[in-house]
């Protein structure tokens, strides 16, 4: 054995096996920041900075405020804003540390409650370690109670098994949705790192996944977007929370990689809870949609805040989602037989 100074490279290579090994066991992990502060006169006088974690927690590191304005309610605005951020963000947890003489009466006044504590009396100081846990969703759906991951090859036939069944008899009698997804998987415009499942007790309830696509700009550009789905819940498991939670965490995760927008079909009553609007506010228009028709079906979300600023054009949906009706019965033909129903609401054929 022998214990060695490590480079820059060496110490990037450990970093990167570390959250490998760290993936296998994080149920839910999210980014994100917030950054905060407040001016008077044009002067910075209180400032916060706060990253989520994993398991849904958002670790706030930095709270200042300036001393001539301390004790007249900055630090506590700048905490409720905060607090009122993460919640949208998907946080359930806050935790934060401060010393002796910082913040400790300050944190227990806004409900932060001890979680442990350290004193060195040879150094002269004690530090305290702070928790609070945020409600107010109305969920049942807990991040101890689920993990999110990334599907894997022997994943794929219980995937397809459980869109079918989310889907079947939905928007048509029967469904195409799990050979969509079959095929989409081989498409070069999938995204791999995004290809997500929600696990219960051993069990798939829930996948996402996302395409790269683009919007043909009036002026020419092309603006590379994502779009998304199929997504799904398992039946039993539905209007409990668990979509929600699977969808902020797909969109967190695009986010931290680095793409720009989300654009696809959706109900707004959904998925406007996790910040997506009607494109057309974005002057973003659907493919192939005749002008003036009814657009509400077409959502968008930006995942860098002003992406979308200065363009208007036409999406395009990516060609791997147009398939054939006779390849989808003979794909079909390999899953336990189920009845074909023409039911109220559907909005395609047989």
């Amino acid at each position: 054995m022998k214990i060695t100074e490590l480079s820059g490279e060496q110490l990037s290579d450990i970093e990167s096996r570390l959250e490998e090994y760290d993936e296998q066991h994080i149920r839910y992990r999210m980014s994100g920041r917030i950054r905060l502060g407040i001016e008077e006169d044009g002067r910075l006088v209180a400032g916060l900075d706060a990253c989520m974690t994993a398991f849904r927690i958002l670790y706030v590191s930095t709270v200042f405020v300036d001393e001539d304005f301390r004790g007249k309610g900055y630090g506590k605005r700048l905490m409720l804003e905060m607090e009122k951020r993460a919640r949208a963000m998907g946080a359930t947890v806050i935790r934060l540390d401060t010393f002796d003489w910082q913040g400790k009466e300050f944190y227990e006044a806004l409900g932060y409650e001890k979680a442990g504590s350290y004193r060195n009396d040879d150094e002269g100081y004690a530090e305290y370690f702070f928790l609070k846990r945020l409600g107010g969703s109305g969920s049942t759906a807990a991040p101890e109670d689920y993990l999110i991951r990334h599907e894997n090859e022997d994943d794929r036939r219980e995937v397809e098994e459980l869109i079918r069944e989310s889907f079947w008899n939905v928007y048509r009698p029967g469904c195409s949705e799990h050979y969509v997804m079959h095929v989409l998987r081989d498409d070069p415009a999938f995204v791999r790192e995004l290809d997500l499942v929600m696990e219960k007790n051993g069990r798939i309830i829930g996948q996402n996944m996302f395409m790269k696509t683009v919007i043909e700009a009036d002026d020419g550009r092309v603006v590379d977007v994502l779009t998304m789905g199929p997504i799904c819940i398992a039946p039993e498991f539905k209007r409990k929370g668990y979509g929600k939670a699977l969808l902020d965490f797909s969109l967190e995760k695009a986010a931290g990689l680095g793409y720009g927008a989300v654009l696809f079909e959706g109900n707004i009553d959904f998925y406007g809870k996790s910040g997506f609007s009607y494109a057309s506010g974005f002057g973003i228009r659907y493919h192939d949609l005749p002008e003036g028709a009814d657009s509400s079906f077409f959502l968008c979300r930006e995942l860098i805040p002003g992406y979308l600023e200065g363009v208007t054009g036409v999406y395009l949906t990516p060609r791997g989602y147009y398939v054939k009706d006779e390849d989808v019965e003979e794909f079909d033909k390999s899953f336990p037989e189920k009845k074909k129903l023409r039911l109220p609401g559907q909005i395609f054929g047989d």
